[in-house]
């Protein structure tokens, strides 16, 4: 009987037929992304598969008629995201910009209120102080050429330095700044921002430098939605603020209104590396809580059960609005919603097809929420407590001996046994998630975190507390003062217990590490192995297929991660693009790598991000050699960071690197002694040892350094392999310039400017001294220097520069040397030279 019933619940649960559907609009979206075909071809394809499938429809074959269906589906999704990816305007304001900021006259639409985004602490390692600014995304109404004002189209959004007041959503507004277009990746492995944009429709930057270049020329309307929802989310900051200590309320305006800006950089790292980051956004847990303190609070006070389903509907869907409607809220409304519904008609929703109809309304309203991280972690964690919930459903029912016999024990026992069978489930639960999502978390952010699986479970207490008397607070704060205060006191208690647990976790061994992660390839392999293994039917050939495809599916990924690891041959130097700065990473014959500077003028994040990201692409986790060529922060701020991301064998400074005095310098030192790295100083005449036939010699400073600044003390490295030399050179610049041309000249193929192609280190000079083929200016768009090009130029040079071109790749096998840049300006310029 058991059987019978479990079999039943079975098909039962098999009926999703929206998960076909859902996956049909996925195949057009990926379809249009990868082909990227006109919009007129997708639509005709939709209209043939919907006159296919009356056809079959009025000739009652079902099963062509349903293939039918699914092709117009997904030619409909095919079109929908072509609209929204690749469809703009002719006067869209992203076409008006160009790759450098340039002044723009605007008036526009203001779509949301101003954001604050508060100075960034202090950081020893930043060169340049950030300070206190506003963002403000706009619509696009005209734009002036001359004297003339141009309709113009288009979302921005608006950077202004200090804080921008008065303005609200729907005031029309006239803005004087600059403008630029969204710049793409300039190193392998980096995250493209400007893709993520593009998601929302916006191709394009704008910047003011005062709050008085804002000047509101209309009032919006102050009874639209949008001026509603937007004075709802300050009035609920300010009782946030109002009703927790200062040290939580920045926390709990993430977790509860996300807004991120007021949380310190440190505090969010510390949730990413415990995987608990999902915590400090809003996702579908935030919609969960809300919806069930809401039922259990209505109930509690003898509100009718349908009253109060409809009220916890109401609600959802107002935080969802009101915390801008982000997918993963979006999926949570949606299940709950069906939910409800479900409850009211005395039906029982089912998992996957919830799961879907949520799926289908993320992508309706927007198509490329399909690519995005956030989302797809949002839903592959979802479908695990799905099936996981299915599986309990379908075990046979308890035996009425068994569960008389449970209702004699002691309540004590009870008790025990019962919080026992919860804890044990969480962790069941907590890991199969981990296991699911965690291929996905390595290969967007390089982070695989075990400690999560616990982390997760000894959090659900305090976070479910923290959100419900969160929730709370914003509930019954505005008209019952002391009720908030008594919520906001337990809700910073919990707060604190929260921080508290990722703190010790995050400090855990072993409980994070950084590392490569597995390319796009493998991961639609993993998944759709997975898929298959959910729809096998049989319990015993579902275990027996899923655990020696998926054991298969590994070894192929590992396989290839060493064969790509240890296929290097010959010598390839990478200078990155990372701004005003210096990071050059050259792998060599041997398989060792060695990172020459890493840093850059402004924040050390982003310097450590563009390293990092271009070392995990190449499936490098180990520098066996850090050259630090001088005392300057945009030549080593990211170190400190990466020695936390990356092993190191060793760091080679010059004799008179930490002569000098500053906090950036102390910062280095310190970061230098916690990571246990060996600081070894090398000078004129050393040598590195290399393996494969590749040589590193120092040509600069000597041993007691040269009179002069730091720049002049510049470490001078010469790569050579093959017969042929590459020189990187720091900032080096007189005196210690003359120093080092005093010697027999030194021929080379590649030269990495000195000073970021400054007018300062004799370019004329230098190129006759060093006869190179190829020149590389590492630096920013205001380090280009058409003097300098020219001197290099003249003498028989090519000039690559990074911030045009992006990371410049040389490679040397055999006799042969080729150069390729990132970045490209045209087709042509894809392989720039080769010898």
């Amino acid at each position: 009987m058991s059987k019978t019933l479990a079999s039943n619940s079975v098909s039962e649960n098999r009926k999703a037929p929206l998960l076909g559907v859902l996956v049909a609009l996925c195949a057009g979206i990926v379809a249009d992304r990868v082909f990227a075909c006109r919009a007129e071809l997708w639509w005709a394809a939709s209209a043939s598969a919907w006159l296919v499938w009356q056809h079959f429809w009025r000739a009652q074959r079902q099963r062509s008629a349903s293939f039918a269906i699914l092709l117009c589906v997904a030619a409909l999704g095919a079109a929908w995201h072509h609209l929204r990816w690749q469809t703009y305007g002719a006067d869209e304001l992203g076409l008006f910009a160009t790759r450098e900021f340039e002044p723009v006259a605007l008036e526009a639409i203001a779509t949301n209120g101003p954001r604050r985004i508060p100075a960034t602490p202090f950081d020893p390692l930043a060169t340049l102080a950030t300070p206190e600014r506003t963002r403000l995304e706009l619509r696009a109404l005209a734009i002036r050429d001359r004297d003339v004002w141009r309709p113009a189209s288009g979302q921005a959004q608006l950077v202004v330095d200090g804080q921008l007041l008065g303005v609200r959503p729907g005031d029309h507004v006239q803005i004087f700044g600059t403008l630029a277009r969204l710049e793409l990746p300039g190193n392998p492995g980096e995250f493209d921002f400007a893709g993520q944009a593009r998601v929302s429709r916006r191709l394009c930057s704008l910047r003011s430098e005062f709050p008085q270049c804002v000047t509101t020329l209309a009032r919006g309307r102050d009874f639209s939605p949008t001026a509603w929802i937007n004075r709802f989310r300050i009035a609920g900051e300010t009782l946030l603020m109002r009703s927790l200590s200062p040290a939580e309320s920045g926390l709990a305006t993430a977790m509860f209104l996300g807004a991120r800006d007021e949380l310190e950089p440190e505090r969010s790292q510390a949730f990413l590396e415990t995987g608990t980051i999902h915590l400090l956004v809003i996702s579908g847990l935030n919609v969960a809580i809300l919806a069930a303190s809401l039922f259990f609070a209505l109930r509690l006070v003898l509100v009718p059960r349908g009253w109060a389903l409809a009220t916890v509907v109401s609600f959802c869907v107002l935080y969802a609005v009101v915390t801008d409607a982000q997918p993963p809220v979006v999926r949570a409304t949606v299940m709950i919603l069906i939910g409800c519904v479900a409850v009211l008609l005395g039906r029982q929703a089912l998992g996957f097809n919830s799961l879907a109809a949520a799926g289908l309304v993320v992508l309706a309203l927007n198509p490329s929420e399909l690519f995005q991280s956030g989302t797809q972690l949002s839903f592959l964690s979802v479908a695990v407590l799905v099936w996981l919930n299915e599986r309990s459903r379908r075990r046979a029912p308890l035996d009425p001996l068994d569960r008389l016999l449970a209702r004699t024990r002691p309540w004590h026992q009870r008790a025990t046994r019962q919080a026992g069978q919860a804890v044990f489930r969480a962790l069941v639960a907590s890991a199969l998630i981990w296991l699911v999502i965690c291929p996905l978390v390595m290969s967007r952010f390089h982070l695989c975190s075990p400690v999560a699986i616990v982390v997760g479970p000894a959090l659900a207490l305090p976070v479910t507390a923290a959100m419900a008397s969160g929730f709370g607070i914003l509930a019954c704060g505005w008209f019952a003062p002391a009720v908030g205060v008594l919520l906001g006191r337990f809700c910073d208690w919990n707060l604190s217990l929260m921080e508290s647990v990722v703190g010790i976790s995050r400090a855990w061994p072993g409980g994070h590490v950084w590392l490569p992660g597995p390319g796009g390839w493998w991961l639609v392999g993993f998944y759709a192995v997975l898929a298959a293994v959910g729809i096998a039917r049989g319990q015993r050939f579902r275990v027996r297929f899923g655990v020696a495809a998926l054991s298969t599916w590994i070894l192929v990924g590992l396989a290839a991660h060493s064969w790509t690891t240890h296929r290097q041959e010959g010598l390839r130097c990478t200078f990155l693009s990372v701004g005003h700065g210096a990071a050059v990473v050259a792998e060599l014959p041997g398989g060792q790598t060695l990172l020459y500077d890493a840093g850059r003028l402004g924040s050390p994040v982003l310097a450590s991000r563009a390293i990092s990201s271009f070392l995990w692409s190449r499936g490098i986790t180990h520098l066996d050699a850090v050259v630090i060529s001088h005392a300057d922060a945009d030549h080593y701020n990211a170190l400190p960071a990466l020695l936390k991301q990356f092993s190191c064998g060793a760091v080679y400074v010059s004799p008179v690197m930490f002569l000098g005095r500053g906090r950036a310098l102390e910062a280095l030192r310190t970061a230098l002694d916690q990571s246990g790295v060996p600081v070894r100083e090398v000078w004129s005449g050393d040598r590195l040892r290399l393996e494969g036939g590749a040589t590193a010699e120092i040509l600069h400073p000597p041993r007691s350094g040269v009179l002069g600044s730091d720049n002049a003390n510049s470490i001078v490295l010469a790569l050579e392999y093959k017969d042929r030399r590459l020189l990187l050179t720091g900032d080096l610049e007189p005196p210690g310039l003359d120093d080092v041309m005093a010697e027999a000249p030194a021929d080379c193929d590649v030269l990495l400017a000195p000073h970021h192609g400054s007018a300062s280190s004799d370019p004329p000079g230098f190129a006759e001294w060093t006869t190179p083929e190829w020149i590389v200016v590492s630096g920013g768009p205001r380090d280009r220097l058409p003097d300098v090009a020219a001197a290099y130029e003249t003498r028989g040079a090519r000039v690559l520069h990074t911030a045009d071109r992006g990371a410049v790749q040389v490679v040397i096998r055999g006799e042969k040397l080729s150069i390729d840049c990132y970045r490209t300006r045209s087709p042509a310029d894809a392989a720039l030279a080769s010898e």
